[in-house]
């Protein structure tokens, strides 16, 4: 598909399904189509699974403790539907530690949702519900969330 086509499906979509696999490629596929503002700018509703929400997020950590094969950490730019991170089904009960240090510094700019599996973020309008064990880091301090559905 042209990159022109692939943006003109996402304006005129009702829904849009970014699934897992590859952040990395994925995020190269959603800037090399230019996908992002189209994303953005749809009326449709948004998911993302994975790598999908991930790329979701504003700014997301790319590194070596969390699976990616790196040498160094990167922090990318998502699609930046709302000025957050989200950190993707990671085993946070054996990995606290290492989570909140590796995360600290981006969550000194935008708060940091991490979760582990079996758990969803829905984000409507200014309100952000959480369902599961999801993870908040903020300045630096990470915190449980309790569910609201």
């Amino acid at each position: 598909m042209q990159k022109d086509d692939a943006q003109k499906m996402i304006q005129n979509a009702s829904v849009i399904f970014l699934l897992g696999g590859d952040t990395i490629k994925q995020n190269e596929f959603l800037v090399e189509y230019e996908l992002s503002d189209s994303i953005k700018g749809s009326n449709g509703v948004v998911i993302g699974a994975s790598a999908g929400a991930i790329n979701m997020s504003a700014k997301w950590l790319c590194s070596k403790n969390f699976g990616y094969e790196v040498e160094i950490s990167t922090v990318y730019d998502g699609i930046g539907l709302d000025n957050f991170s989200v950190l993707s089904h990671f085993d946070l009960e054996n990995n606290m530690a290492m989570v909140q240090s590796e995360l600290s510094f981006l969550s000194e700019e935008m708060d940091v949702y991490a979760s582990n599996k079996d758990c969803a973020v829905r984000v409507k309008g200014d309100k952000i519900d959480i369902f599961g064990d999801v993870y908040l880091i903020s300045h630096s301090k990470m915190q449980k969330l309790d569910e609201t559905i």
